[in-house]
């Protein structure tokens, strides 16, 4: 019988980072205000309804659009280089996983079941802190922004990460079976056009927003009922 995968997003699900996205896109638009013409600042509501979902060049695009401002390919790169010299910078200041990410994933190894991660992110964002959280040989399929032409809400990362976790498993994985855990409308939008089972994780915005738009929904993954997960990967 056909079994499942675990897909997992990265920023708000395996790291809490979410915040610390938020205060370097504000750093880097507050520099940049001469050139724009005035101080362009994002409330963490504004970031998790509109722009938390993309990659660094979407979110500034959109970002810069919204307030008015045509920016170039040139100067939106710009704004990329900074913002990620910042957020390396921080990178330290993380040394453990969310609750519950650990004891999952060495549940799933146990149990034989392929993981990977499909995240907005750079991969030079997700690598550094996977090696300090001690993870890095549990995901061995890691589908980031560099990876793909669409990031989420589209769903070329997730249709990616599960083709890559499927030929690992010499093509013994089911769509239908297969598992991911969001933490953003967006995302789970992405998940489901792939075809993806979806479990809500509420560390970004909230049980209540959460349960609106995923199958299953938890408050974190120290919550997730390992039973139930095991029925629906079929293992």
């Amino acid at each position: 019988m056909a079994a499942g995968c675990v897909i997992f997003d990265f920023d708000g699900v395996i790291a809490d980072t979410e915040a610390l996205h938020l205060e370097c896109y504000n750093s880097v638009l507050a520099a940049a205000a001469d050139r724009v013409g005035r101080i362009v600042h994002i409330s963490p509501q504004q970031y998790l309804q509109r722009y938390m979902v993309y990659g660094n060049r979407e979110a500034f695009a959109n970002i810069l659009s919204d307030a008015g401002f045509a920016a170039d390919n040139s100067f939106i790169e710009e704004l990329c280089r900074q913002k990620d010299q910042i957020f390396a910078g921080q990178l330290g200041g993380f040394l453990s996983p969310l609750p519950g990410v650990r004891e999952l994933v060495e549940h799933l190894q146990a149990r034989g079941v392929e993981r990977g991660i499909c995240s907005g992110a750079r991969r030079d964002e997700i690598t550094p802190l996977l090696s300090a959280f001690g993870l890095e040989s549990h995901f061995p399929v890691i589908v980031s922004i560099d990876d793909v032409r669409r990031s989420k809400p589209e769903p070329e990362g997730y249709n990616k990460a599960f083709d890559l976790l499927n030929i690992r498993a010499d093509g013994s994985l089911a769509r239908q079976r297969s598992v991911v855990f969001e933490d953003t409308a967006g995302g789970a939008a992405a998940a489901h056009a792939a075809g993806l089972h979806v479990i809500g994780v509420a560390t970004t915005s909230g049980l209540g927003d959460v349960r609106q738009w995923a199958d299953q929904a938890v408050a974190s993954l120290a919550e997730v009922d390992l039973y139930q997960l095991n029925r629906l990967l079929g293992v």
